[in-house]
């Protein structure tokens, strides 16, 4: 069994659990951006958690199945449009169970809140493994290259039981709300280096940069992150999550494909909730980090 893709938008990548391990080699984790969002999509139609997913940038997805399939599309908030073999077409909704005949095709807007969706077929995308993973690392360039018009991805057999008929899942990802997206950050570990004053202007409304992708995503704060001394420090290891402070003051939220070291102090990292919320985020979108405790 296939999934034909017939159009990709501006970026699809084929998704797991990611690499972990591999820092000590310069390899990073990887990995899907909004982890709880693919998970809900695999858990849809009844697939090994860890199996692969695509995760779908902006939308303009459209791919075709060449037998009967079941899939579920989680994440951003979008239209997605079920087209028979025959031509008719129906809309459908994020979060609900699809059962595609054979010749069906599944496309998927842009969407109308958040930016990334995930895209899970009953079986997982199977492509081969790189260390261990099915993921595409788009800083070091390792595992499936990026989705496009004529890529035939192959089905798996990674059932782990029934998949979830008539049921239309909540999604993880939440309508935008009045007001900026709070994120959490746990302290560490170079708070030190920081007086209060930085946690204070990271508590104040900032927005999310014209740079940001699966790499880091650089925010505009309200003021610059003042640090108590200016040297840097030698290059540390860096995770998924870690608000590092530059020079600058304006913070970068490292993503799935970040570094693995860094020579910026970090001041803290963000709960694995807030990591998933900020991939889901567009520039100018209005941002404030909230310091809880370990």
């Amino acid at each position: 069994m296939s999934l034909i893709v017939l159009g990709a938008g501006p970026a699809a990548l084929v998704q797991d659990l990611g690499r972990p391990g591999h820092a000590h080699v310069g390899v990073t984790g990887s990995g899907a951006a909004d982890r709880a969002s693919a998970a809900l999509a695999l858990r849809c139609v009844g697939t090994d958690p860890a199996a692969a997913v695509l995760e779908v940038l902006l939308g303009g997805l459209a791919l075709m199945t060449d037998q009967p399939a079941m899939v579920a599309v989680t994440g951003a908030r979008t239209r997605l449009v079920v087209v028979t073999p025959e031509g008719s077409r129906r809309s459908a909704a994020v979060g609900e169970v699809l059962a595609l005949e054979s010749g069906s095709t599944l496309e998927i807007g842009r969407p109308t809140s958040g930016v990334r969706s995930y895209v899970a077929v009953r079986g997982g995308i199977d492509v081969p493994p790189v260390l261990g993973s099915r993921s595409r690392d788009t800083l070091s360039g390792l595992g499936p290259p990026p989705v496009e018009a004529g890529t035939v991805l192959d089905v798996g057999d990674a059932v782990v039981g029934p998949w979830a008929e008539r049921w239309h899942a909540t999604s993880v990802h939440r309508d935008a709300a009045p007001g900026p997206v709070v994120l959490d950050v746990l302290p560490g570990p170079r708070d030190d280096l920081f007086p209060d004053e930085a946690w204070r202007t990271l508590a104040m409304d900032g927005h999310v940069s014209g740079h940001a992708d699966r790499v880091g995503v650089r925010i505009d704060p309200a003021a610059p992150v003042r640090r108590i001394a200016r040297e840097e420090i030698p290059s540390e290891g860096m995770v998924r999550g870690a608000v590092q402070i530059p020079a600058d003051g304006s913070p970068v939220v490292f993503g799935p494909d970040h570094p693995v070291t860094g020579g910026y102090p970090v001041i803290g990292v963000l709960t694995s909730s807030s990591a998933d919320a900020i991939s889901q985020l567009l520039p100018g979108e209005p941002v404030r980090f909230r310091r809880v405790a370990p």
